[in-house]
């Protein structure tokens, strides 16, 4: 689920930053490159919530992740092999251990000698398989499973800072500057450019908009991908606008959105994301399409279901350190 913030992640703390700046100042000087959008920039003329919300009052508002629905493959695969390898390797050394302690009533007065060079075997493979497993695999079933059960973007209109809440193997709790943010999009993008798309933030090293949950600042930049994938670039486009207005001008001029996504891992969600039928498409011939395919792959929806739900339950409903939970508050009452 957390694919691509591992790897935004990961490469970050490989990249040569300053190899990096210098092939993108190249670029820009060829002018190919679309110049970076900022907060001041408008580019739709309505607004849209995307169904993206997981809070929205008159100090800030929390917006979920593109790839929220990923999961469950990683727990079916990872995790399901990483429970026979623990089943196995658990029950080979209970059935070496209880005859080498006469447990065992058919046991014999006497073992062969190849029979302890056995269980010596058995127990070094079993010791192996727990280090390689945890040591190589375990890291990618924490993708999905044992760790935060999502991460949370908050923009915080009152202090003008936007929070990052991730796991500290995602790079942890972050403060970013509101006003340094730059906005990857294209407003001239085409309908279908749009497609599958979400908001990328970014904040450059020498922008000085980096913090840390304390609010000390850090010499290292950021990206962050923002809100439910869209089905077109004018949604996009008035997601944007509607995080942008926001943040410029408050609640007013960005609605509270009619239902807030529920933080609580209910099992029909989870079945409802594993049959990935497109609400869009309700009242149009295109829907029989879409219910009969579902149909056909009727058991592997079901098993997807039960594993999205059950990496729900591995995980952990993560929260804001209190500073960040009560910035803005004591300032609220004067704006």
């Amino acid at each position: 689920m957390y694919l691509y913030e591992w790897l935004a992640f990961d490469g970050r703390e490989k990249v040569d930053y300053q190899k990096l700046v210098e092939e993108t100042e190249k670029q820009k000087t060829k002018g190919g490159k679309i110049p970076p959008i900022t907060v001041q920039h408008s580019v739709s003329n309505s607004v849209f919530d995307n169904e993206s919300l997981y809070e929205h009052n008159p100090t800030y508002i929390d917006v979920r992740t593109p790839n929220d629905e990923k999961r469950g493959l990683i727990t079916l695969i990872v995790g399901g092999g990483g429970s026979i390898l623990v089943w196995g390797c658990l029950l080979a050394l209970y059935l070496v251990s209880r005859t080498l302690l006469g447990l065992d009533p058919h046991q014999e007065e006497s073992l062969p000698w190849d029979f302890y060079l056995f269980s010596v075997t058995a127990v070094g493979i079993a010791g192996v398989s727990f280090f390689l497993y945890f040591r190589y695999v375990f890291p990618y079933l924490r993708l999905e499973a044992f760790t935060a059960r999502r991460l949370i973007v908050r923009f915080n209109r009152i202090t003008r800072r936007v929070y990052l809440l991730r796991p500290k193997h995602l790079g942890g709790v972050v403060a970013l500057d509101w006003d340094k943010a730059e906005v990857c999009l294209d407003p001239n993008m085409t309908e279908a450019q749009g497609i599958g798309g979400f908001v990328l933030l970014g904040w450059e090293k020498e922008s000085h908009g980096v913090f840390d949950a304390a609010g000390q600042p850090k010499d290292d930049f950021e990206i962050t991908f923002v809100g439910k994938p869209t089905r077109g670039a004018s949604e996009l486009l008035a997601f944007w606008e509607y995080i942008r207005r926001y943040m410029e001008y408050g609640p007013d001029a960005a609605p509270r959105p009619l239902r807030l996504i529920s933080k609580f891992p209910w099992p029909w969600n989870s079945f409802k994301v594993a049959w990935r039928l497109d609400t869009g498409s309700l009242g149009k011939p295109v829907l029989w399409f879409f219910v009969l395919i579902n149909l056909l792959l009727l058991p592997v929806i079901l098993i997807h279901g039960v594993f999205h739900w059950v990496s729900l339950l591995l995980c952990y409903e993560p929260r804001f350190p209190k500073a960040i939970e009560q910035a803005g508050e004591l300032r609220d009452g004067k704006n």
